[in-house]
C-alpha cells in the first residue's frame, strides 16, 4: 500500500502533536509541586535578607552589600557553600489560605493539622542529639525538647480559643470570621492577651532570642547541632527559618485577618473596585495582603533578637509552666485572665515596663547612618605617604598616652620626658608594630590632637 506524501505528514504533525500533549501534561503535574517548593525557598531567602539588614540597622552596621543588588543573594551563597562543603516537611503550608479560594488544602481541622505535625518536633531533637554520640549534644536535645514542650501546650490552648470563637478549625473558615466585621473583627483586638502567648510560644518553638537556649553557645557547646557541619547543619538552619514563616503565616491567619485588610470605613475591595469580573486581581492583592501582614510581623521577633537578654533554663520553664500555661487556660473567659494577672501584679507590670524600655533604646538606636572603619560611607582622604598603615605626626603629639588606653591589645609604646622648667611633657619616641595592629581605629578617634591619619 502506497501512502500519499499529504497523508504522511498528517501522520508526523499529529505524532508531534500528541508528543507535545504528553510533555505538556508532565509539566502540569510538576506545576502544583514546585510552586510550593519555590514560593517557600523564595519566603526563606527573604527573611534572612530581611534580618540581617534590620540587624545591621539596629546595630549600625552596613550589612549584606556584595551579593546581588543590596546583598539579596548573600543566603543563597551561604546555602550553596554549604551544600559544597561536604557530600522538612512542607505539609504546613498546604493550610494556609492567601486568598478565599487560594488554599491548597481547606481542612476541616486545619489549624490542629498543624499543631499535631510541630508535636512530632521534639522526637527529632532527642533523635539528633542522641544520635550525635556526644553527651554534651544528647543533653542539648533533652533540653531542647523540654523546651518544645513547655510552649507547645500555651501554643495549643491558644489556637483552640480561636477555634472555639470561630466555631471552626479551617484557616479559611477563621479568616472570613473575622472579615464580617471589617478591621475591628481581628483577633487581635477580641483577644490580645491570648495575641501576646501565641507570639512568647511561638518564639519559643522557633528557638528564637531570649529562648534560643538549645544552641546558646555558652550552654552546651552548640546543643543538639554540636556534630553537624556542612549541609546537615545547613538544613538544621533553613528548618529554622521555615518555622518561623510558619509561624507569622499562622499570626496573620489567626490573628491579623488573614487576606483580609479592611481598613475602617475602607473596605479594600470596594476601593479597588474588584467584583466577580475581577477575580485574578482580587486573588493577586489577597496574596499580597497576607505576605506583607506575614513580613510586617517578622520585625517583631528580629528586633527582639537584639533587644532582651537569654533566658536562664529554669526561668524559662517558669514562664511556660507558672504563667503563660494559667492565662491561656483562661483566654477564652476575660475576668480569670485578668485575676491570673493580678496574681502576678508588680512582676507583670515590671516586666513590660523593662521590656518596653528595652525595644524603645533598641528601636531609638536604629538606622542611624554606620560609619565602620573598613568600609565607611565617605572614603577617608589618605596621605600620599600612605602604606596600608597609620600616618603618625610627631609634632602635633603630647604624650597624654589616651591611645595607649583605648587600645585594646596595649600596642602604642610612648616614651617621653618632662621637661621641668616649663612643666610639660617631651615625646621622645612613639612606635606601633603594625604586624600586630587590629586597625580597631580607636587611637584615631579618641586622639585629642589629631595624630593620626
Amino acid at each position: 500500500m502506497i501512502i500519499d506524501t499529504p497523508e504522511v505528514q498528517d501522520i508526523n504533525s499529529f505524532s508531534r502533536l500528541e508528543y507535545l500533549k504528553e510533555v505538556y501534561g508532565m509539566i502540569w503535574v510538576l506545576v502544583p509541586i514546585l510552586t510550593p517548593v519555590l514560593g517557600i525557598t523564595i519566603g526563606v531567602l527573604a527573611i534572612v535578607w530581611l534580618e540581617r539588614e534590620i540587624s545591621a540597622g539596629i546595630q549600625q552596621r552596613i550589612g549584606p552589600e556584595y551579593a546581588g543588588p543590596l546583598g539579596i543573594l548573600q543566603a543563597l551563597a551561604d546555602g550553596t557553600k554549604l551544600l559544597f562543603k561536604e557530600n522538612s516537611s512542607s505539609i504546613y503550608y498546604l493550610i494556609i489560605p492567601f486568598g478565599s479560594n487560594l488554599v491548597l488544602s481547606d481542612l476541616n481541622i486545619g489549624v490542629f493539622l498543624w499543631i499535631a505535625i510541630s508535636s512530632i518536633a521534639p522526637i527529632g531533637l532527642l533523635m539528633s542529639g542522641y544520635g550525635s554520640n556526644n553527651k554534651y549534644s544528647f543533653l542539648g536535645g533533652l533540653r531542647a525538647a523540654a523546651q518544645s514542650i513547655s510552649y507547645e501546650i500555651p501554643l495549643t490552648l491558644c489556637v483552640l480559643s480561636i477555634s472555639l470563637r470561630a466555631i471552626r478549625s479551617s484557616t479559611v473558615d477563621i479568616v472570613e470570621a473575622q472579615s464580617k466585621y471589617g478591621f475591628w473583627g481581628w483577633n487581635l483586638w477580641r483577644q490580645p492577651i491570648g495575641f501576646i502567648v501565641f507570639i512568647i510560644s511561638s518564639l519559643a518553638e522557633c528557638e528564637r532570642l531570649p529562648f534560643d537556649l538549645p544552641e546558646a553557645e555558652e550552654e552546651l557547646v552548640a546543643g543538639y547541632q554540636t556534630e553537624y557541619s556542612g549541609i546537615k547543619f545547613g538544613l538544621f538552619y533553613v528548618a529554622s527559618y521555615l518555622n518561623l514563616l510558619v509561624s507569622s503565616l499562622f499570626v496573620t491567619v489567626l490573628y491579623l485577618g488573614g487576606w483580609d485588610l479592611s481598613i475602617p470605613y475602607i473596605f479594600v475591595p470596594e476601593f479597588f473596585e474588584i467584583n466577580k469580573a475581577g477575580e485574578v486581581f482580587g486573588t493577586t492583592i489577597g496574596i499580597f495582603i497576607t505576605l506583607a501582614k506575614t513580613y510586617l510581623f517578622l520585625f517583631i521577633p528580629i528586633t527582639t533578637r537584639w533587644t532582651l537578654p537569654r533566658l536562664r533554663m529554669d526561668q524559662l520553664l517558669n514562664l511556660g509552666w507558672k504563667f503563660l500555661l494559667p492565662i491561656s487556660l483562661d483566654i477564652h473567659d476575660m475576668f480569670p485572665m485578668v485575676t491570673g494577672f493580678m496574681n502576678y501584679g508588680q512582676q507583670t507590670v515590671r516586666a513590660a515596663r523593662y521590656i518596653g524600655q528595652s525595644f524603645m533604646i533598641t528601636l531609638s538606636h536604629a538606622n542611624r547612618l554606620p560609619v565602620t572603619i573598613q568600609y565607611p560611607y565617605e572614603k577617608l582622604i589618605t596621605s600620599e605617604r600612605f602604606r596600608g598603615r597609620i600616618h603618625f605626626e610627631f609634632d602635633k603629639c603630647i604624650a597624654c598616652e589616651v591611645c595607649v588606653r583605648v587600645c585594646p591589645i596595649d600596642l602604642p609604646v610612648v616614651d617621653w620626658k618632662l621637661e621641668t622648667d616649663i612643666r610639660k611633657k617631651q615625646l621622645l619616641n612613639y612606635s606601633i608594630d603594625f604586624g600586630i595592629c587590629i586597625f580597631c581605629g580607636n587611637c584615631v578617634e579618641y586622639c585629642p590632637t589629631n595624630c593620626y591619619q
